[in-house]
């Protein structure tokens, strides 16, 4: 009698910052971005650095180590170049060549237009030849993705069901699925807002081109003002972090940045002119915003609260 395969769960946010995956209790959270490699002393190696087949550092890597970085804010992310190899990379550490579901999202805007595009490539990654990551010192080799089923939800969906269904995808807190909740999900690039009434998305939800870049390019500005220099975009992440710039205090310009984009989010959440019972708020960069909006019954998410959500989908469709 033959076994049956049974394919694992894995799930993945490839966001315009940060590309987050997840299988099990298994983790992948690394920068967006990719870079030439260059000959690194063996000392300087840490076991989060990821190396796509010889070919291009990955990551926190990349941002570390490599002269020149791709970054890609094209709106559609399966034409940008560095997607194909974050995707890679990410899944390929996850799975080798075990059979997987996947479950990923898109931003609200572009579900519809770019959902074809994604189907294709999620769909191609299979086809792809062999290839190789190093991980730190280890080498995973001959890896060939093996995707069973896949599906992709628009974003902040994630985010709402990692609060409202339990581990084996069956809903919890009832009687707030049974209300009507806006998900402000915060990306790098996009504002998703994603309403729900009794869990089922309304046609009202929508994207902005309103993320954490926007509060970047501001606080390059006043950097710029208040330093005389500034880092690059997709260095800013360190330095928000720490709140020091150049041995700067800079954590009131971080505010000042934040609360622009806060009062912008909130001017867009009150155009909607609907009457939310819940307000779910999420992304890397919630917190930061979190307590600038004024919004009744608000929640606050964390980074891999999308992931969470994915994962609970999956299990609830292919249980």
């Amino acid at each position: 009698m033959s076994l049956t395969v049974v394919p694992e769960l894995s799930v993945l946010d490839l966001g315009f910052s940060y590309t987050k995956a997840k299988r099990g209790n298994k983790k992948y959270l690394q920068p967006s971005l990719t870079g030439e490699p260059r000959s690194m002393f063996k000392q300087n190696i840490e076991s989060n650095h990821f190396l796509y087949n010889d070919e291009l550092f990955i990551g926190e890597l990349a941002q570390q180590y490599s002269d020149v970085k791709y970054f890609s804010l094209k709106d559609n992310k399966t034409e940008a170049m560095t997607s194909d190899v974050i995707m890679k990379t990410a899944l390929g550490y996850l799975n080798h060549r075990d059979p997987f579901n996947l479950v990923t999202g898109l931003p609200v805007l572009f579900y519809f237009n770019q959902l074809g595009d994604m189907e294709n490539m999620i769909g191609s990654l299979s086809d792809h030849s062999t290839y190789s990551i190093k991980k730190g010192n280890h080498i995973i080799e001959d890896i060939k993705l093996n995707i069973n089923n896949f599906n992709i939800v628009p974003q902040g969906y994630g985010i709402a069901m990692s609060f409202l269904l339990d581990k084996n995808g069956e809903i919890i807190n009832k009687h707030i699925a049974r209300k009507k909740i806006l998900v402000i999900d915060l990306g790098f690039y996009t504002l998703n807002l994603l309403g729900l009434d009794k869990l089922s998305i309304m046609k009202e939800s929508t994207s902005e081109i309103l993320g954490v870049e926007k509060a970047y390019k501001l606080l390059r500005k006043y950097l710029m003002e208040n330093v005389g220099k500034a880092p690059s975009i997709y260095e800013m992440d360190k330095y928000v972090r720490t709140g020091i710039y150049e041995g700067f205090n800079i954590k009131p310009l971080i505010k000042k940045s934040f609360r622009a984009i806060a009062n912008q989010i909130q001017n867009e959440v009150e155009g909607l002119n609907i009457k939310f019972d819940y307000y779910f708020i999420g992304g890397g960069a919630a917190h930061r915003i979190f307590d600038m909006l004024d919004l009744p019954n608000k929640m606050l998410f964390n980074q891999l609260a999308q992931i969470d959500g994915y994962q609970k989908t999956g299990v609830r469709s292919w249980r």
